[in-house]
């Protein structure tokens, strides 16, 4: 996995409380998923640091085949109900054809950090949150034999898909505020941070 679990806990905690949290144990995989992100990772390389901190927050990991959502009731307790249309992250990355470079930009636009990526079809910007991103992100969480990090992270609609041999990792992308795209932005076009000096170039597609 390439997931720091402290960031990740955090981040489900958050989303169990906001919104609720999607668990389950499908097709070998453990799938953790919120409204804005989500882990689907294969069972034989999930770490016990990331199990446990599933059952810390929801008291247990769902048998295999089952899925539920979880929420907060209003005696505090957690609770449950079972999740009939499963999400298939496998199925939706394999359609991700564009994807993006993460740029050396971030922004600060209270009450959060964005990370600025641009997408190699048409070399326009966009953002996501930094702790869905670049914090949570992490070579020194790599434990998996011959494991290694995502590239760069595929694009299907507004999400971004960051994948490798064990875990794939997708989160929402988010606007920074009109601000940004009307004036920011626009001032960056005719930069190609898919150049050489920057880092990038053009990946084949793994598939």
């Amino acid at each position: 996995m390439f997931l720091k679990t402290g960031e990740l806990k955090k981040i489900m905690k958050s989303s169990l409380k906001r919104c609720g949290l999607i668990v389950g144990n499908v097709n070998g995989h453990y799938l953790v998923c919120s409204d804005s992100w989500g882990a689907y990772v294969a069972q034989m390389y999930a770490t016990n640091k990331f199990k446990a901190a599933i059952m810390e927050l929801i008291g247990d990991l769902p048998e295999q085949e089952e899925c539920w959502f979880y929420t907060i009731g209003a005696e505090k307790e957690v609770q449950r109900e079972r999740v009939l249309d499963v999400p298939n992250p496998y199925e939706d990355w394999k359609q991700a054809k564009d994807y993006a470079a993460a740029t050396p930009l971030y922004l600060d636009a209270w009450p959060h950090e964005y990370v600025v990526f641009q997408k190699h079809s048409n070399r326009e910007y966009c953002t996501a949150k930094r702790a869905l991103t670049g914090a949570v992100i992490s070579a020194s969480e790599l434990e998996a034999m011959g494991e290694t990090m995502p590239g760069m992270p595929s694009i299907l609609g507004n999400t971004l898909y960051f994948k490798n041999e064990t875990t794939i990792w997708w989160v929402g992308m988010e606007s920074a505020g009109s601000k940004v795209r009307e004036v920011l932005f626009p001032r960056l076009s005719g930069v190609d941070f898919f150049e050489d000096d920057w880092g990038g170039g053009v990946e084949p597609l793994p598939y």
